[in-house]
């Protein structure tokens, strides 16, 4: 997903806790129904908590292309990314969330990448 094509508004996530140097981030960008983005954002607000240690940033399109969300996830390495999210599977919220949100997706785009020398989170 493309941050530079419009404006986006934080919502609701934790205040992120940078605990390490480095690692990985990962940038999932959903591209949802219309309509529905109060409907996403309450299913997510009583769940994010789960992954706390890994969220950094949630945000929604404000100006653009609209019912885009994106969500910024950090992990040590691609194996803490997947302990991370089947830890999350074990807690039966989590399924939840998963089958209350599939159904508002239109698609989905991730991305893994490092953050650049001049990012305040490397």
């Amino acid at each position: 997903g493309d941050l530079s094509s419009g404006i986006n508004a934080e919502y609701g996530w934790p205040e992120y806790k940078d605990d390490y140097d480095g690692g990985i981030f990962e940038f999932r960008t959903y591209r949802l129904k219309p309509g529905c983005l109060y409907e996403w954002g309450n299913s997510w607000a009583s769940v994010i908590n789960l992954r706390r240690d890994s969220a950094v940033m949630g945000m929604c399109s404000q100006i653009g292309q609209m019912y885009t969300v994106h969500h910024i996830w950090r992990y040590r390495d691609l194996e803490h990314r997947r302990e991370a999210r089947n830890k999350a599977w074990e807690n039966g919220q989590w399924a939840d969330l998963v089958v209350r949100t599939v159904p508002l997706i239109k698609g989905l785009d991730v991305n893994i990448t490092h953050a650049a020398d001049w990012s305040p989170l490397r």
